[in-house]
């Protein structure tokens, strides 16, 4: 049975999101079309990025925690990864959207931006040598510079709220793939090529990387939900 912890882990962060899609009060299942358009998109980038990272050892997959079927080098489980996690934080942005309105952190968003993207530039600079430190922070800086700059995004307080209450159940999921409860990792990391600083077993390149996955999925449902209202193309 060990061969499917990874699938299992997948099906748990699925499980509950997608029975309670259907919830009236919510009604998330309103939202997938633009929550699968944006993991499509976010998967366009997300699954080659993955696949070279593994060609060039910066991370790998232990073959005893999943199934063996793969795309390209990437297994299985991993793309599915990219998307029940997306899929559930969409499902708890929407859920906080419907009961908290009015973004608590909406007053500051633009000074939470502008933190980041000194912090993820500096990372970035600093370990240029370290590719999964330089990409993570440089591309999660350059992605926050054009929402801040150019689309002047207004659901970006909603977003780190969310981002802020997923911490937790994130670093249980990345713990779990990291071996901090299985005595032995699903995915293993090369220090060579990140900070080498841990939270516990978790690389602290996770949270960059968490952000812009989950960011570039929000920011495509926001854009569908402008749409789906104006009939027009837009972000906001």
């Amino acid at each position: 049975m060990e061969k499917y912890t990874y699938l299992l882990l997948n099906l748990l962060i699925i499980a509950i999101p997608f029975f309670w899609s259907f919830e009236k009060k919510v009604f998330f299942v309103r939202y997938w079309r633009g929550v699968f358009l944006g993991i499509a998109v976010m998967c366009l980038f997300f699954v080659p990025w993955g696949t070279w990272f593994v060609s060039k050892e910066v991370w790998g997959f232990n073959e005893r925690f999943v199934t063996g079927s793969k795309i390209g080098n990437l297994p299985i489980e991993e793309v599915m990864f990219l998307i029940t996690i997306p899929f559930a934080c969409a499902f708890l942005y929407e859920v906080l959207n419907f009961y908290m309105p009015k973004p608590v952190l909406k007053p500051i968003q633009n000074k939470i931006t502008g933190v980041l993207i000194f912090l993820s530039f500096i990372l970035s600079i600093v370990f240029v040598d370290r590719l999964y430190t330089f990409t993570t922070f440089s591309l999660l800086s350059l992605f926050l510079i054009w929402h801040l700059l150019i689309n002047r995004s207004e659901f970006l307080g909603q977003f780190y709220f969310l981002f802020i209450l997923v911490q937790l159940p994130l670093f249980i999921v990345d713990g779990i793939r990291t071996g901090m409860f299985t005595g032995e990792p699903i995915i293993w990391y090369n220090n060579a090529e990140n900070m080498g600083i841990r939270m516990i077993t978790i690389p602290v390149e996770e949270i960059g990387y968490n952000m812009l996955m989950i960011l570039i999925v929000i920011t495509i449902l926001e854009m569908f939900k402008v749409r789906s209202l104006t009939g027009a193309l837009k972000f906001t």
